[in-house]
C-alpha cells in the first residue's frame, strides 16, 4: 500500500470524477462548438459548469477554462499587460509558472521588482508596496505558499496596491488554496485568480482563470475563438465538467478536511520531539494541508527515498522545479544553510486517515534518527 503524502504536487483522482470524465470520452464526446443538438448539449453542460464554480466560489467575472495552474498563471501574467513600458511587482517566493514567465517579462524590456518575504514564506507587505508606484502594470501576489503553507492576506494587499495605484491589475496565484482554505473572490477583490483541478481530486490538463468584471485581458493562444475568445482550442469538456464537480466537493468539505489536517500535523510534530536541529518553516496562518520541514545537514532529498522503502511517499518542494538542486523559495526565506538542502514538503489530502499518519511520523522519526547516526559515524 502507497502512503502518498505529496498532494501538493497532485492528488488522487476521485471515482466519481472519473466516472464523470469517462462519459465524455465514451457516450458524451461531441464537439461543443459544432451545430448538432447533441454538440449543442455539450456546450450546455459546459455553460452550466461554469456557472457551478463561479456560485461555488462567489466569483464576480469571468471563469475561464484552461489546461491547467500554468496556463493560467501565463494567461493572467501576459494577457493582463496594457503597455509596453513599465515595472511589475512579484514576490520572490511565486511558483514557477509565476516566476519564469516573469522573467521572460523582464528579458522582453519590462522591468520586475522582486519583493521580499518573511522567514516563514509570508508576503513582505511593506516591502511589497514599496515597490509599487504609478508605474507599475501588475502586481502578483500568491495566496498560499506552494512549499512553506504561509496564507497571504490577499484581500489587504489587493487593496493596498489598488490604493497606492488604482490602474495596477492584481493577480493571485490560488493554486494551494482553492479546495484548501476559504475562497470568496468577491471578498479577496482581486482582478485575476487561476486554479487547477489536480490538486483537488480532478483530472490533470484542467485548470481555470478567475477575471473580475472590468478587468481588461487579451487573448494569448489565437484559433477558434472559444472561452470567450480568451483561450482558443477545442474544449476538454469532461474535465470541464469535473472541475466543477471538485470544485463543490473540496468546498464542502474544507472545515472537517481542516480540522483532521490540524490533527495530523500535531502527530508528527510529537514524534519528532526526541529529535534535533529541525524546524517547521511555518506554523502561524499556515494551510492545514501543508506541513514544510526542515532538517538540519540533512539532504531532504535522502530522507525522501528512505521514507520509499517504507512506501511513503513525501516532497521536497515544488513538483515544478524538481530539477533544481536548491529550493530558490528556501533561498527566498532566508533558510539558515544547516538547513536549506534538508526540506520536506508533507501535504496531507481526505484519504489521509490517522493511523497513516502515525506510520509516516514514526518512520519519520526513525529515518532521521538514522541519518543523524550515519553523520556522526
Amino acid at each position: 500500500m502507497i502512503h502518498y503524502f505529496d498532494n501538493c504536487a497532485t492528488t488522487r483522482v476521485d471515482d466519481d470524477i472519473a466516472d464523470l470524465i469517462a462519459q465524455y470520452h465514451k457516450t458524451k464526446y461531441f464537439n461543443p462548438s459544432a451545430r448538432s443538438t447533441f454538440s449543442l448539449d455539450i456546450s450546455n453542460d459546459i455553460a452550466q459548469a461554469r456557472e457551478k464554480i463561479t456560485k461555488s466560489l462567489n466569483a464576480e467575472g469571468e471563469i475561464i477554462f484552461t489546461s491547467g495552474g500554468t496556463e493560467s498563471d501565463n494567461l493572467a501574467i501576459f494577457g493582463s499587460l496594457r503597455a509596453k513600458h513599465g515595472n511589475i511587482v512579484v514576490t520572490a517566493s511565486e511558483h514557477s509558472a509565476v516566476y519564469n514567465p516573469v522573467v521572460e517579462l523582464n528579458n522582453r524590456g519590462y522591468e520586475v521588482r522582486f519583493a521580499n518575504v518573511l522567514s516563514d514564506g509570508h508576503i513582505d507587505t511593506e516591502d511589497f508596496l514599496s515597490k509599487v508606484d504609478n508605474e507599475t502594470l501588475l502586481a502578483c501576489f500568491m495566496h498560499v505558499n506552494n512549499e512553506t503553507g504561509a496564507i497571504n492576506d490577499i484581500r489587504q494587499l489587493n487593496s493596498l496596491v489598488k490604493a497606492k495605484n488604482p490602474r495596477t491589475v492584481t493577480f493571485a496565484d490560488g493554486v494551494q488554496a482553492v479546495g484548501k482554505v476559504p475562497v470568496n473572490l468577491r471578498y479577496l477583490g482581486v482582478d485575476l485568480y487561476s486554479f487547477a483541478g489536480h490538486k483537488i481530486h480532478c483530472t490533470k490538463g484542467i485548470g481555470a482563470l478567475y477575471v473580475k468584471k472590468g478587468t481588461r485581458l487579451v487573448s494569448t493562444v489565437f484559433g477558434g475563438g472559444q472561452e470567450r475568445g480568451f483561450r482558443s482550442g477545442t474544449e476538454y469538456v469532461g474535465g470541464i465538467v469535473a472541475l466543477a464537480l471538485a470544485v463543490e466537493k473540496a468546498q464542502a468539505n474544507l472545515e472537517h478536511n481542516a480540522e483532521r489536517f490540524v490533527v495530523y500535523k500535531q502527530i508528527i510534530r510529537n514524534s519528532l520531539a526526541s529529535i534535533s536541529d529541525w524546524k517547521e518553516n511555518c506554523t502561524e496562518n499556515v494551510s492545514p494541508a501543508i506541513m514544510s520541514l526542515a532538517f538540519a545537514d540533512i539532504k531532504g532529498e535522502v530522507l525522501l527515498h528512505m521514507l520509499e522503502k517504507f512506501d511513503i511517499i513525501v516532497g521536497t518542494g515544488s513538483a515544478c522545479s524538481s530539477k533544481n538542486k536548491q529550493s530558490r523559495i528556501a533561498k527566498a526565506i532566508g533558510l539558515d544553510a544547516r538547513y536549506a538542502e534538508g526540506i520536506i514538503r508533507i501535504s496531507f489530502s481526505k484519504y489521509n486517515d490517522e493511523e497513516e499518519v502515525k506510520f509516516l511520523a514514526d518512520k519519520l522519526s526513525q529515518c532521521v534518527s538514522a541519518l543523524r547516526k550515519t553523520m556522526l559515524g
